[in-house]
């Protein structure tokens, strides 16, 4: 029997733990992300970058791994922060008593 796992890479914008609204978010983090693709290549491991919205930004990355994918190297998905992936709504605490 053959037995598959997955593995995901949370791509995400620097140092997102110290970010608070108003801060501007670099992504210089998707440069390093060859090293990675080039170890899962070596053990034929194929990842699924799930991309929050900064990185989809990042023309220099998204080219990355749309030639990856093209080359059935990786697949690509998405997750989104409430507080930093447009569109922005205010959000109101509702209190049922």
């Amino acid at each position: 029997m053959k037995k598959y796992f997955i593995i995901t890479v949370d791509t995400e914008g620097d140092n997102l733990w110290n970010w608070s609204p108003g801060n501007v978010i670099t992504t210089e983090n998707g440069k390093y992300v060859d090293r990675f693709q080039n170890l899962c290549d070596e053990f034929g491991f194929k990842p699924v970058y799930l991309t929050n919205y900064e990185m989809a930004n990042d023309n220099r990355f998204i080219n990355k791994l749309k030639n990856w994918e093209t080359e059935k190297r990786c697949e690509i998905g998405i997750h989104l922060h409430a507080w930093n992936t447009p569109p922005f709504c205010r959000l109101f605490i509702i209190r049922w008593i």
